[in-house]
């Protein structure tokens, strides 16, 4: 009755209803499709601070985290952290392969003698030594050795 006073067409009017609908459908599911590819893109980039920075973040960094994305650091570090024990292997070491499997390393305090594998060595400070990679790293990351560039 209203659409007669009006004057308008009873077609065209549900077109545009129809259209509108449809635009506005799309729309949200265009603006959908955004908003999950935005969380993926933190999730892989939360995902890399993991293997960069280890199981804890800096509070900078965590500053800028919603509880959401904290509550996923923490659910994959643990992951990779019981996935890594199961497998008896620290992954987060070395991401990409060493060029040569020795490396050279100068002594920061006097450790004293140190069995390595099938021989005994002695480290004095500031001396200088090529040793295996494997055998290097964990005495860098407790900060006994540093790696030495010429």
């Amino acid at each position: 009755m209203k659409m007669q006073e009006e004057g308008l067409d009873i077609e065209t009017t549900q077109n545009r209803d129809y259209f509108g609908a449809l635009i506005h459908h799309l729309s949200l599911v265009r603006n959908k499709r955004c908003l999950l590819a935005y969380v993926y893109n933190r999730g892989q980039r939360i995902q890399c601070l993991r293997w960069q920075l280890g199981a804890v973040l800096p509070a900078d960094i965590q500053g800028k985290l919603s509880y959401s994305e904290k509550e996923f650091f923490k659910n994959y570090s643990d992951l990779l952290g019981s996935y890594m024990t199961n497998i008896d292997l620290d992954l987060t070491v070395d991401s990409t392969p060493p060029k040569d499997p020795y490396i050279q390393v100068r002594v920061m305090d006097n450790v004293g003698e140190v069995l390595l594998d099938d021989q005994s060595t002695s480290l004095l400070r500031n001396s200088i030594h090529l040793m295996k990679r494997t055998e290097a790293e964990s005495l860098v990351s407790q900060g006994i050795l540093e790696e030495f560039l010429a």
